[in-house]
Order: structure tokens, then C-alpha cells, then sequence
């Protein structure tokens, strides 16, 4: 169990969400317990003939997919989180994958291949979920012993007494009590709206019983239309704001405080075919900066990196791992521009990776000084 001075960040298990938790200091590592939610691989290529431009069907595509995930990802993904982020407690969710089996058999023998490499992952189950996934769940429970994270999104909340009924079905089914439940309200990009679904979670029967309380936000956009290349512009970290707001006030239970850091909370898997900007996403106190590039243009990530890095919000090359990766990068801004050819100008996961990582740590570290 954590108290409310802990950190859950919601994180897709991508390449640069993984090297941004690798490269977090132990400190930081001990306050924070990630949100592991799984994604399907990227197809290799969409055409079955490339030279006679013959696409594969989408029945194809779903196949192949379903394929790689159980032939290749599902014997990675422990061992690649024992590597990434070694042996403290992770949150696990499946909900992204393709189909019922799929999460089902991703259940079982992920979490059994976890608990081989002394990983220590709990699964999330949420309301909606079927029958088949409840009951490997279940089984996981009994097994392991480890607990189970419930998930509440904003649609269950609108009904506080049929969200208590089917809570309680749900803990008769488990066989367990509150004390074995981490319990995560997500409303996801709902960010105008926090205090209302905050309010109505504090409704939720035996709330001061569970594990742990959760409840998550995130408002970074989808994309940055509104943004304009060659202009500053401060987006409000509203989750943040909300959650520091509501921590001042008489609540029956003050919950740990979760985001989705860089990333929209509404995965769109269509947006890994776009080519994205190169823009600067680094996270202040109270908002995210953002110096919009334009795509396939790298070397604006190295020209935006140096005017970061003269600017007096800059963290310091020293904050976190990712700033070091932006220091660095802005020094090599001024070889860049004598001599184009030379390379180094990073590409989009290892920026990402350093925005994620240097948000990870600028929110562990404020939770650290809240009194």
C-alpha cells in the first residue's frame, strides 16, 4: 500500500516509454509505480507485394498481428519489464489488445512469466470486462496472490449506486475484499471535468478500504493543430492543477496522483502510420511548453533544443536523464549548422523518451516536496 505522496503514471509499453522508466534514478524509481498498458506491434509493411502495390486485407493485417503479439511479444514483455524497470510493483493492463483471447491468453502467461523473473505486476480489471477475462483474473489472484487493480472510468461514476452494486458483484466474484484491490478512477481526458468525477468517486462504497486509491487524468492534445512553428505555447497540466487543488480540501480520502504524461490518454493507432512534428514537450510546474516543428525536419529538435536550454525553465542537464539527452543535444546544434551532414540529431522515441522521462521526474519530484 502508498499513500497519496506516490506517482502512477499511465504509460504505453513502447520504446520510448520503456528507456524513459529505465532512465529514471532509484529515488524517483521508489515513488513511482507505471501503469503498463500493452499495445499490438506495428505491421511490418501493409502490402503483401510491394512492387505490384498489393495491399493485405485488413483480415490480414489483424491476423499477422494477433500472430507476432502470441508468437513474439508475449514471451518479451516480462523480461523486458524486468530490464526496463526491475522488479518493483507495475500495473498491468490489457485492454488494448485485439481480441478477448488475445487478452485472456496474454493474462496468463504473462503474469506467470512475470512472477518467474520476480516481476511484480497486477492486473487491471475493469467493469466492462468479460467473463473469460474475470475469470483469468481470478485465477491470478488465487494464484499469486498479488491483488487485482479495478479500473472506473467516467461512465461508471454516473451512477454511484449501480457502480457500488456491480462493485460488490465484482468482489464476490474475486473471492477477495477491498483490502486486495487498488482501485484507479480514469477519466481520461475529461479534464474540465475533475471535480465532478472527483466528488462522485468519493460516493464509492468502503473507499477508505482499498489498497490504494488512484484517480487519473490526462489533457495533453491529441495533436498540436493548435500550435503554431517558430511560437512558444504553455498548455495548462489541468490534472495537475486539479489534483493540487482537491489535496487542500475535506475529502473522505485523498487520491495518488496518475497522468498520462506527454501522450493523449486516447490511444489512436492510426496516428503510427503519421509522420509526427519535431516539437519540444517538456513539462514546467504547472504547464507543458511546446516549441512546434514540422515533419521529418529533425534538426529542428536540435535549433529548439538550444533556445530550451538558454531559457531560465529549463530543468539543467543534471534534473533527470532526459534533460542530459536536450543539453546535449543543443550543444551539437552549433556543429549541426556549420555541417548539416553530420549526424546526430536524434530521432522522434529518443525525444520522446526524453520528454517522457524528464516529465516522470519533474512530477515524482513535486509530489516529493508536497508537505
Amino acid at each position: 500500500m502508498f499513500d497519496s505522496k506516490h506517482y502512477v503514471p499511465i504509460l504505453k509499453w513502447k520504446y520510448a516509454e520503456q528507456n524513459a522508466l529505465a532512465g529514471l534514478v532509484d529515488e524517483y524509481k521508489d515513488q513511482i509505480s507505471p501503469l503498463i498498458e500493452l499495445v499490438m506491434p506495428k505491421p511490418k509493411s501493409l502490402f503483401k507485394d510491394k512492387e505490384k502495390k498489393i495491399r493485405k486485407t485488413r483480415e490480414e493485417l489483424f491476423q499477422e498481428l494477433i500472430t507476432e503479439f502470441i508468437t513474439k511479444r508475449i514471451p518479451k514483455i516480462p523480461k523486458e519489464i524486468a530490464e526496463y524497470w526491475g522488479t518493483r510493483l507495475a500495473f498491468i493492463d490489457f485492454s488494448l489488445l485485439y481480441t478477448v483471447e488475445l487478452k485472456a491468453e496474454s493474462i496468463g502467461k504473462i503474469l506467470e512469466e512475470a512472477a518467474k523473473q520476480g516481476v511484480i505486476l497486477i492486473p487491471i480489471l475493469n467493469l466492462s470486462d468479460s467473463e473469460k477475462i474475470k475469470t483469468e483474473i481470478r485465477q491470478a489472484l488465487k494464484k499469486y496472490k498479488r491483488g487485482v487493480c479495478l479500473r472506473i472510468v467516467s461512465s461508471d461514476l454516473e451512477n454511484t449506486n449501480k457502480l457500488n452494486n456491480e462493485l460488490d458483484v465484482v468482489l464476490k466474484y474475486l473471492d477477495t475484499s477491498c483490502g486486495n484491490i487498488d482501485l484507479v478512477v480514469d477519466i481520461k481526458e475529461k479534464g474540465e471535468c475533475y471535480f465532478k468525477y472527483f466528488n462522485l468517486s468519493q460516493d464509492i462504497k468502503d473507499l477508505t478500504k482499498y489498497r490504494n486509491f488512484i484517480f487519473a487524468c490526462g489533457t495533453f492534445p491529441e495533436d498540436l493543430s493548435e500550435c503554431t512553428v517558430d511560437e512558444e505555447k504553455l498548455i495548462p497540466r489541468i490534472e495537475w492543477l486539479s489534483w493540487l487543488n482537491m489535496r487542500n480540501k475535506q475529502t473522505k480520502r485523498v487520491p495518488t496522483f496518475a497522468d498520462y504524461t506527454i501522450r493523449n490518454p486516447i490511444y489512436n493507432e492510426t496516428l503510427q502510420f503519421y509522420h509526427p512534428t519535431s516539437s519540444i514537450k517538456y513539462a514546467l510546474e504547472d504547464n507543458w511548453l511546446i516549441l512546434k516543428g514540422k515533419i521529418k525536419r529533425f534538426e529542428l529538435y536540435l535549433a529548439s533544443a538550444a533556445l530550451l536550454v538558454k531559457d531560465g525553465r529549463f530543468g539543467g542537464g543534471k534534473f533527470s536523464n532526459g534533460d542530459k539527452f536536450i543539453a546535449e543535444k543543443a550543444k551539437h546544434f552549433e556543429t549541426y549548422i556549420k555541417n548539416p551532414g553530420v549526424k546526430g540529431t536524434g530521432n522522434t522515441p529518443q525525444w520522446l523518451d526524453a520528454f517522457i522521462n524528464h516529465h516522470l521526474t519533474l512530477t515524482a519530484h513535486q509530489i516529493a516536496k508536497l508537505p
